[in-house]
């Protein structure tokens, strides 16, 4: 089977990311299969690379992924280790791979990974994917809303708070370890 294992991305689980791909590639490939690792954002090659037998050299051309750091990615030197320096999310040629692929791994984690971008723009070229379907992705991404879907489907959940960024408040542990608004 022909796997493209997507990786990577603008987010600040970026590196957790890589390292997940990292690890279901090689376990995708010792099944047999002919796996592409890619970084979404970085893509592969130029726009308009003869990419015929990619899947067939993949071990050979496959975007090297090695000395992850552990830290957090500091994402504006990342925007700027892109060669075409365009802002999409998507770099070269990733959605031509992924529509060559028989199926593709979302290795993605944080923001635009698992919040049902992906999934949606998947869904409009015809990509098929792992995990969940958009909707779905898109709702549990949202905290709030997937807490209150819960609640009201007496699903047990841990107590929590919800805050909106624009009131901006400030949270300050206290010596019981409970939490004060001021």
């Amino acid at each position: 089977m022909k796997i493209v294992v997507l990786a990577g991305g603008l987010s600040t689980e970026r590196n957790v990311s890589l390292s997940t791909g990292c690890m279901v590639s090689a376990a995708l490939r010792r099944k047999g299969h002919q796996v592409l690792l890619l970084d979404v954002y970085m893509g592969y090659g130029k726009a308009g690379d003869d990419l015929t037998d990619i899947f067939q050299t993949a071990s050979e051309t496959e975007v090297s992924i090695s000395g992850i750091p552990e830290t957090a990615p500091d994402l504006a030197k990342v925007k700027a280790m892109r060669e075409d320096r365009s802002d999409c999310f998507f770099g070269p040629n990733i959605i031509e791979l992924c529509r060559m692929a028989d199926i593709v791994f979302l290795a993605l984690h944080g923001e635009n990974g698992e919040d049902g971008r992906i999934q949606a723009t998947f869904d409009l070229f015809g990509i098929r994917y792992t995990g969940s379907s958009y909707l779905s992705s898109a709702i549990a991404m949202n905290k709030r809303l997937s807490k209150r879907f819960f609640a009201e489907h007496d699903i047990p959940t841990p107590k929590g708070i919800s805050m909106k960024n624009r009131n901006a408040l400030r949270i300050f542990p206290t010596r019981d370890y409970r939490y004060r608004v001021s």
